[in-house]
């Protein structure tokens, strides 16, 4: 590797190789990033292998400055061809153990949490100590292809109930019916949709929110996850003394549950069954501090991640007022 700083430069390493091959990352609200595709030794904890990766030469959107790199957590599916093994999915790929330079992460699980000035990845599992009450397990939903086939391109689970006080946002036509979530920690807020889905919904979302919000002198989120309810205080989700709530410009069949959600949780990504992935969801305990330096316990490697700045919600939507 060549890290020097917080920055990689590949002239430092001797096993860095230049692929030869360009790569452009775009996003819904029009931010980019473009570069090119290398290889080398990428270590994340204690775990390492040789993979590819993007070098990120030119960004259009965002201060992406601030930012040392995008971990690739994602699921194959929605990576690119050039770059067709996210990092985790390297870092846990056991036909890479016999690599002279590699240290295979054996359990294919990854918990993220953040606060208002870190964040912290668990590779291997998640602290029990920061869980209030009991975990929720659901499986994670696949999107459908242009083909007519489906693949896991998102965290996307069903959702049940959304409140704001106590005024329900999805009032279903028909009670049996969840609306799907995609948890994103490239999101800074709660994302919600502005349509009622052809009458799946009796009212929008966003506007029910806006219209209800004033209702309640410091109202509590309340989001229902496989019959859990979880709770987003007032404080929480409260940025620059406006909600961090806001709308889908276009709005796809779902909402995202950006960091505002993962800033009280405790989010375990279960890909041990690639085919059945899994996600777990606890309420984070009062008090539970993030870990500031790398610390491995027992089978799980603690390790802090940086602060992570508001960002404009992806896609681009608007504040609710």
């Amino acid at each position: 590797g060549g890290v020097m700083g917080e920055q990689f430069h590949p002239n430092k390493s001797t096993t860095f190789v230049n692929k030869e091959q360009l790569f452009k990352v775009e996003y819904l609200d029009d931010a980019s990033l473009t570069g090119f595709v290398a290889e080398d030794v990428v270590q994340l904890g204690d775990y390492y292998v040789s993979t590819r990766f993007g070098c990120v030469t030119h960004s259009k959107g965002h201060d992406w400055a601030e930012a040392d790199g995008i971990l690739g957590m994602g699921f194959p599916a929605a990576a690119l061809r050039s770059v067709p093994f996210p990092l985790f999915w390297a870092l846990t790929d056991e036909t890479r153990a016999a690599q002279e330079q590699s240290n295979v992460l054996k359990d294919r699980i990854f918990t993220l949490m953040l606060s208002d000035d870190r964040g912290e990845i668990v590779l291997g599992g998640h602290d029990p100590e920061s869980v209030q009450g009991a975990m929720v397990t659901t499986p994670v939903r696949p999107s459908p292809l242009a083909d007519g086939a489906e693949a896991f391109m998102h965290y996307m689970i069903d959702v049940q109930s959304l409140k704001v006080g106590k005024h329900e946002l999805l009032n279903f036509k028909d009670s049996s019916i969840a609306i799907q979530a995609i948890l994103d920690s490239g999101t800074s807020c709660l994302v919600v949709p502005d349509d009622t889905f052809e009458g799946g919904l009796l009212e929008s979302p966003f506007q029910a929110f806006q219209k209800h919000f004033g209702d309640f002198e410091e109202p509590t989120i309340y989001i229902t996850i496989e019959g859990t309810t979880f709770t987003i205080p007032y404080e929480d989700y409260m940025v620059d003394d406006k909600p961090c709530v806001m709308k889908m410009k276009n709005t796809p069949r779902t909402f995202l549950l950006g960091d505002v959600f993962f800033r009280r949780m405790v989010v375990v990504h279960n890909l041990q069954n690639p085919m059945r992935p899994l996600v777990s969801v606890g309420q984070r305990k009062d008090g539970y501090a993030l870990t500031d330096t790398l610390k491995t316990l027992g089978n799980r490697a603690h390790v802090p991640l940086g602060k992570k700045l508001v960002q404009r919600p992806q896609p681009a939507a608007e504040h609710a007022a």
